[in-house]
């Protein structure tokens, strides 16, 4: 274990922002963790897997930036139609989904090609394409920072919900080190979850018409190639904001008054929003101030051209939230986790 002090983070978050943190460090053991929360008890900690959904306001963090590196998965149990896994905190989330896949395991293939890590997605009950976390999920091994050991939390514990878990709750926040995952996966499946257009389309153009684990996965590839920015080339963390959730009655009188607006219907008469339509109702369609600015072909991603700070990148989403809630009375939640 190496504590490296004034150490630069603009590799370690993919908005690509100038930020310095006071202490640095790369956690490859449950050991070096309980060893650390002994030496630096005094300090604030920040806890970091690819930084592929944060943003630093400030040019530089006064604590100890402590980046999960424990790694690992593992089949725990298994029988002829479903198996056990556990990923560890610190794998790359798409290598996890792949590993999956290739074992012949269904569950999280509509979830490929997400950046990040296993610890980071079920804080975020992350998903994609009539898929999330919280469907797959049987429990989270974490370790309690104040009480200093181990625990584990069942999805209900988790409360998983739409982009929200139990530990995003403000209370809850950095009070838990999350180690590792479980996960109920089947190794037979009658039919993969290709419901939505997009899917569709894709397998259409790739002349499949009955998919296998791999199909799809390579067609999930293609259409976030498409649509999505790579971070090594231009900076952004992905989706900034998520979409509203709304009450289908409003839904109706916004669509009256601004017919463009996209909504899905979800569940006991809610309707998701679209927040690409909304962004565009507002006439914010690939905006740019300074180094700032909306990605062309998803407006819900921010996007750092070349040397905007944090608080940049932050006062243009503040911009964009504003505006919305002026026009049409909603609050747009930012899916990005701020670090002040």
């Amino acid at each position: 274990m190496f504590i490296k002090k004034n150490f630069s983070l603009k590799k370690f978050n993919t908005f690509g922002v100038d930020v310095y943190a006071r202490y640095f460090v790369e956690i490859k053991s449950i050991e070096e963790i309980l060893k650390i929360f002994d030496i630096y008890s005094y300090i604030s900690k920040l806890f970091l897997g690819n930084g592929s959904n944060v943003l630093f306001l400030k040019n530089y963090y006064p604590g100890l930036v402590m980046k999960m590196g424990i790694k690992g998965k593992k089949i725990i149990k298994e029988n002829h139609s479903k198996v056990i896994v556990q990923a560890f905190a610190g794998e790359n989330w798409n290598e996890f989904v792949n590993w999956t896949i290739k074992k012949g395991f269904s569950g999280l293939e509509n979830l490929s090609f997400i950046p990040g890590t296993v610890g980071a997605a079920p804080i975020q009950n992350i998903g994609a394409y009539g898929t999330e976390i919280k469907d797959t999920l049987i429990k989270v091994q974490a370790y309690e920072i104040d009480n200093r050991k181990i625990i584990e939390f069942t999805r209900e514990e988790c409360k998983l919900q739409y982009r929200y878990s139990f530990f995003k709750h403000p209370l809850y926040r950095n009070k838990f080190l999350i180690l590792s995952v479980f996960f109920l996966l089947r190794k037979k499946y009658k039919q993969l979850n290709t419901s939505y257009v997009e899917i569709q389309k894709e397998l259409e153009n790739m002349n499949i018409k009955k998919p296998t684990l791999n199909d799809l996965n390579h067609a999930i590839f293609n259409i976030r190639k498409k649509k999505l920015p790579n971070p090594k080339k231009i900076g952004n963390a992905g989706s900034f904001f998520i979409n509203p959730i709304v009450e289908e009655l409003y839904f109706k009188k916004l669509k009256h008054q601004y017919p463009t607006i996209i909504g899905y219907s979800i569940y006991n008469h809610k309707i998701k929003i679209s927040a690409n339509s909304l962004i565009e109702n507002i006439g914010w369609k690939e905006k740019k101030i300074g180094n700032v600015g909306i990605y062309k072909k998803k407006p819900i991603i921010l996007v750092n051209y070349g040397k905007a700070t944090g608080m940049e990148i932050y006062s243009f989403s503040e911009k964009i939230t504003k505006n919305i809630k002026k026009k049409f009375g909603i609050s747009l939640s930012k899916e990005v986790n701020i670090i002040q």
